[in-house]
């Protein structure tokens, strides 16, 4: 029965897609996470809708983010299919992260169906007995239930890696039925896909690989039956390298210079041989993660893993764990071994993206798992399978499939959980920096998104609403988990209601200080980091002296960082002493001396507060110079000249001030004191009348 349920395409079908919605169903209630804001909710070209599309095909991934070409990660990134899909998605629904949800899950199980017509397509060449046609089912029901694709199918912008794989896996289905038929449309079929699969991900052109090696392994095609469909897809792949080096300006893979930091370089300042000691020690980590998939998380950045050296034992075994599987797979080439055909997949799919060939800018990413887990999946199938055949029981088809549910059962576990973990960027972040306690990234977006939450709070605070109702949907539409919610509106009266808000922003608050300070501690020039958490000393308990300390910090490295002089100048709004407020703004002049705001002030304040003229007018006339059209500046500054006598001085500031604004009642009151005072009746009692108008 079992033997007969899993022959049957129609069941398998059903399986794969009742299996993707079984796993992943409760991903449909999550919002949108980490990297969506970067492809979705804040590029402006996605937003744009169809008429977007255009500016996503011709500009790089981020270009729609930041405004500007970014080059962030080395080569560069140009991914336009995913993100074409996501605007047609905008155009027609909004924003609206459900959609996304339901679309990435179907697309997943499209891919597990072509995956399994692939594998039935190639296995139907390599074996006879009726038995060993479930090897396909079981290696694709493996690869469907991993835990390691939550990252790709929950989080909506993981599409790019759905189409690279279902793209590829599509050609290759098109190039074997060609094959067999010589059918020239199902080759000029593959080759498109192909193109669009490369639009998706570059991790495609891995597959100008693993087809030929497909084809040799299981079939017996000759080596010119299986170089012919291999050269004609240089096609579509030097077409997309052209149009990526015009679009880029680069090749697809190229030393251009990336930002040196570290979250965009994860190895900077370490030795080669710490590098390479540490890539292979990841190698390691991913095989583990394959047969035990937790603990998980999205950030693997510094440093979540510690740079190693070759004696750590741990890389010694991975070293000879890798050594012995690729003697392996060099001595099955001749046999058309499964095993060894598993290895190079998984080896090649992996390359790209294992930090051998060149740097990726992270140690190593869940999401990195989500093509090489293929050929893993078709070697644990493969050998359990085996292992049954060698059993002379009439049931070892039953005992091979209660073998792979042993694998199944946790496997759908993990992943049903993980997806809860993807539910909003706050719950990620706080989930993830539980278990990537020594990442710099993943301290800093725990630390920072906390303190968002906590600024919505403090929004519902300001406002007090006296409605239960409105103050019940407001909570109920934070990020936060449904627990914390649930103890925010326990308390039977608003006030008290209130009251638990400012509880729980305190430890909030107190929380995201601790993970920004070892964020800092980690990496001590993070830039991010150091501004968040200079933000959280001034929220938490107004502390002006380490809000300062920590950009100070940043101030050293980059003085003219706009945003710490915006954030410091709003800062200094507060009602703190002048004298105070005049020393803070110098702090920041030390660094910065050409600031218009700080300068003007620091005039302000020195003249209006204390009045010190000669002070006051010392840091408006810089504040002028620094920039001539701002009203504002004459008019304190023609007054200060005026308070000092110096009328002569004062006439031209103010006539500028009344050129740039004509309508300023107090500017035409004070030219006709200052034409008054030069003695000048006839300007003074014009300008007067002006002003009475």
């Amino acid at each position: 029965m079992v033997l007969k349920f899993l022959s049957e395409k129609k069941y398998i079908y059903i399986l794969i897609f009742v299996s993707s919605f079984l796993i992943y169903g409760n991903s449909l209630k999550n919002k949108y996470a980490l990297d969506d804001a970067i492809v979705i909710t804040q590029n402006d070209f996605v937003k744009k809708g169809f008429s977007g599309i255009k500016d996503i095909l011709t500009t790089e991934l981020f270009t729609g983010f930041f405004g500007v070409k970014k080059n962030l990660v080395d080569g560069g990134r140009y991914r336009p299919l995913s993100l074409i899909t996501f605007a047609v998605e905008y155009e027609l629904f909004g924003e609206n992260p459900f959609i996304g949800h339901l679309l990435n899950i179907l697309f997943y199980a499209l891919t597990g169906i072509v995956l399994y017509l692939v594998l039935l397509n190639l296995f139907n060449n390599k074996f006879k007995n009726e038995w060993d046609y479930l090897i396909p089912v079981f290696t694709t029901v493996l690869w469907l239930f991993h835990p390691l694709h939550t990252e790709v199918v929950a989080n909506i912008k993981g599409r790019d890696e759905i189409f690279s794989l279902l793209g590829s896996l599509t050609s290759l289905f098109l190039i074997l039925k060609y094959l067999d038929t010589k059918k020239i449309y199902l080759l000029i079929s593959a080759l498109l896909v192909f193109f669009l699969a490369l639009l998706s991900k570059e991790m495609t052109i891995t597959y100008l690989m693993v087809i030929p090696l497909s084809i040799y392994f299981f079939t017996d095609k000759k080596a010119k039956e299986i170089l012919i469909p291999t050269a004609f897809l240089l096609i579509p792949t030097l077409a997309f390298l052209y149009l990526r080096q015009t679009i880029m300006g680069a090749p697809a893979v190229t030393g251009a210079s990336v930002p040196q930091e570290l979250m965009n370089h994860s190895f900077l300042g370490t030795s080669v041989s710490e590098q390479y000691a540490t890539i292979i020690y990841t190698l390691l980590l991913y095989v583990k993660l394959l047969f035990v998939s937790f603990p998980m998380t999205f950030d693997y950045y510094p440093y979540h893993i510690e740079i190693t050296q070759f004696s750590n034992p741990w890389v010694i075994i991975s070293l000879l764990i890798h050594i012995g599987l690729a003697i392996t797979a060099i001595l099955g080439v001749k046999k058309k071994s499964i095993i060894s055909f598993g290895i190079f997949y998984y080896a090649i799919t992996f390359s790209i993206v294992s930090n051998i060939l060149f740097p990726i800018g992270t140690f190593m990413s869940e999401r990195f798992m989500y093509m090489p887990s293929i050929g893993w999946a078709l070697i644990l199938a493969f050998g359990v399978m085996k292992l049954s055949s060698l059993l002379k029981s009439e049931k070892k088809t039953v005992i091979a499939s209660s073998s792979l549910v042993l694998f199944l059962i946790p496997f759908a576990f993990l992943t049903i959980n993980r997806n809860k973990a993807w539910a909003n960027d706050y719950i990620l972040f706080t989930t993830d920096v539980e278990t990537s306690v020594g990442s710099a990234k993943s301290n800093t977006s725990a630390g920072g998104k906390m303190i968002e939450e906590v600024e919505k709070l403090e929004q519902i605070l300001r406002e007090q609403t006296s409605s239960r109702s409105v103050l019940e949907r407001s909570i109920n539409k934070l990020d936060l988990r449904a627990s914390d919610k649930e103890q925010l509106l326990s308390a039977k009266s608003n006030n008290e209601i209130f009251e638990n808000i400012k509880t729980f922003n305190n430890k909030h608050l107190e929380k995201a200080l601790f993970y920004l300070n070892r964020a800092v501690k980690i990496h001590p020039t993070y830039v991010d980091a150091l501004l968040l958490l200079g933000n959280a000393h001034y929220k938490f308990n107004k502390d002006y002296d380490n809000t300062w300390r920590a950009y100070e910090r940043i101030l050293k490295r980059n003085p003219r960082h706009s945003l710490v002089a915006k954030n410091w100048t709003i800062i200094l709004n507060d009602s703190i002493s002048p004298r105070k407020k005049i020393e803070y703004h110098q702090k920041l002049l030390k660094y910065n001396p050409n600031l218009f705001e700080n300068n003007y002030q620091i005039g302000n304040l020195f003249g209006r507060q204390l009045n010190i003229l000669d002070s006051s007018i010392l840091y408006l006339e810089r504040a002028r110079i620094i920039s001539p059209n701002q009203k504002k500046v004459y008019k304190d500054l023609g007054v200060a000249y005026g308070i000092s006598k110096r009328f002569d001085k004062a006439l031209p500031i103010m006539l500028k001030a009344y050129q740039l604004d004509s309508t300023d009642q107090q500017v035409l009151i004070n030219l006709g004191v200052t034409y008054q005072r030069l003695g000048d009746i006839n300007k003074a009692n014009e300008y007067f009348l002006k002003a009475k108008k």
